[in-house]
């Protein structure tokens, strides 16, 4: 029988989880996501159906979370930049509701870099930047991760077992479909999935893709663990994951904090994402007003 390294646990218990992309969403606020300042000059904006938009000063950036029953994930977090904020945008990147929180968090931290370094003259977020293919899926190859390359002009970036992928189309035919891509969980029926559409700065991807490759683990409550990942995952031992606290999850780019945004979430010891087990149903959608 494979090894279930949770067998022995309570739902209660509150455990670090590698790797990463397999420690499910986690339960957070959007204040334990949204990095950027609203204190300042960017503004929140919220809709009767839980839409929530963060919009940059000037509309060329927009960030959503828009939590959906109908979605099979949940819903999405969605970043978007415009030239015109009438007219479709330039780039996107759009992450399911089930990617783990703190993926999204740390792609948000690039974002809101990219948006200080176009502030301040430094570089165009409507523009590609000179952040090379290879400086992105290098931590993933470090990583252990597999490399296959098919003569349509696509390339895969695996773990061993299959269960995360990164792909990158490299010859790119068609201007709507992503030029990366990135899956967790069962090859058949992922977990989660995010994409980056054409034009999209490569410093984003790059962020996404080490905080993917990152061997900082996830604290999360056995309960919130998701069933289909549990023979996947490791418990890292407590002098290891020790080893790695306080080492930046964000190779590029640092994350602020958002005062303006309560969170509705206790959490133990100070980690969110590690509330006790419900006795009543599940907790609502992320980012949903309770």
């Amino acid at each position: 029988m494979p090894f279930n390294p949770l067998d022995d646990l309570d739902d209660h218990d509150v455990v670090e989880i590698l790797p990463r992309h397999l420690a499910g969403p986690g339960i957070h606020e959007l204040s334990d996501v949204w990095p950027f300042p609203f204190h300042q000059d960017w503004t929140l904006a919220h809709s009767e159906d839980g839409l929530t938009i963060a919009i940059r000063p000037g509309m060329r950036l927009l960030a959503g979370h828009i939590p959906s029953e109908a979605h099979p994930r949940g819903g999405e977090w969605l970043v978007a930049a415009h030239k015109d904020p009438f007219r479709p945008a330039t780039w996107t990147a759009t992450l399911d509701a089930s990617t783990p929180v703190e993926l999204v968090r740390d792609l948000y931290a690039e974002v809101l870099a990219l948006c200080e370094a176009d502030r301040r003259g430094e570089r165009d977020l409507l523009r590609p930047d000179d952040v090379r293919p290879q400086d992105v899926y290098l931590p993933l190859l470090t990583s252990g991760w597999q490399h296959t390359v098919k003569t349509d002009g696509v390339q895969y970036f695996r773990r061993p077992d299959g269960y995360g992928v990164l792909q990158h189309t490299y010859v790119h035919k068609n201007l709507a479909a992503p030029v990366w891509s990135a899956w967790g969980g069962p090859p058949d029926y992922p977990l989660w999935k995010a994409t980056f559409s054409s034009a999209v700065p490569a410093s984003l991807v790059a962020g996404f893709a080490s905080s993917l490759a990152s061997p900082v683990p996830l604290a999360r409550a056995v309960w919130n663990i998701p069933a289909d990942t549990r023979l996947h995952i490791t418990l890292p031992a407590p002098a290891d994951a020790a080893a790695h606290q306080g080492a930046p999850v964000q190779s590029r780019a640092s994350m602020p904090s958002s005062p303006t945004l309560s969170s509705a979430h206790s959490s133990v010891a100070g980690v969110p994402g590690t509330e006790p087990a419900p006795s009543a149903p599940p907790a609502p959608p992320l980012g949903r007003r309770r």
